[in-house]
């Protein structure tokens, strides 16, 4: 019997809008989605706005538009097989397309610390790592929550004193530049599992301001707060 019931026009052309920003690494101008989807402009506005007031879009402050929060929990949701590392993984690359700040995923490999991914921002100047680079433990905001929420025991005062201030804070700051990155400074959140151990560590980096610090840390810390691992 052939298929005679007919679909929602609408949704098809939002899905294919939201199909679109997708393969654009996650963010487009509206020009360029109408152009994209076949839609014009006066067109394509209502559909802008009403996706944005769901929150499967939004607008950042270049004018540009990406994926948003309830696309990311929808997919998180789905994904009931997904294992937890690649739901962190989902989750920092949604936070780079949000915040457009550089992200990546460190976890602890006998002994050793590694960024696992690395998703560089859309900035025109901005460091690069290789997947899978090894991070030093103590010339790392990495470094700092591993040893406070992982199996480290602190070789001196100083180390001690450190784990205090990053238990404390929830988060962990490398305001210096690490050697041959000048400039460049990172933030680091503990991700642990259920058994409240430490599964990874979530970090952004980039050429912060000072003053814009503990806004971005506190947003990153909100962003992995919403993990259910």
């Amino acid at each position: 019997m052939p298929e005679t019931t007919q679909g929602v026009n609408s949704v098809d052309i939002a899905v294919s809008i939201m199909e679109y920003i997708a393969t654009q690494h996650g963010r487009a101008r509206a020009t360029d989605v109408a152009a994209g989807c076949g839609l014009s402009k006066s067109r394509l506005h209502k559909y802008l706005v009403s996706l944005c007031r769901t929150g499967m879009l939004f607008q950042d402050g270049s004018g540009q538009y990406c994926l948003g929060d309830t696309i990311v929990r929808l997919a998180s949701s789905a994904a009931t097989h997904t294992d937890p590392l690649s739901l962190i993984n989902n989750l920092l690359c949604e936070f780079r397309d949000r915040m457009n700040l550089s992200t990546g995923m460190v976890i602890a490999q006998s002994g050793n610390l590694v960024l696992r991914h690395y998703h560089r921002s859309f900035r025109n100047v901005e460091i690069d790592f290789r997947d899978n680079t090894p991070i030093p433990l103590h010339l790392s905001a990495a470094g700092q929550v591993y040893m406070c929420f992982g199996n480290y025991t602190p070789a001196n005062e100083r180390e001690q004193q450190l784990i205090e201030e990053t238990t404390k804070l929830g988060y962990a700051v490398r305001y210096k530049p690490a050697q041959g990155i000048p400039g460049a400074q990172s933030i680091a959140c503990p991700i642990p599992d259920r058994k409240g151990n430490l599964l990874a560590i979530g970090v952004t980096m980039g050429f912060f301001e000072k003053e814009d610090i503990p806004d971005i840390a506190r947003e990153l810390k909100q962003a992995l707060s919403t993990l259910k691992l």
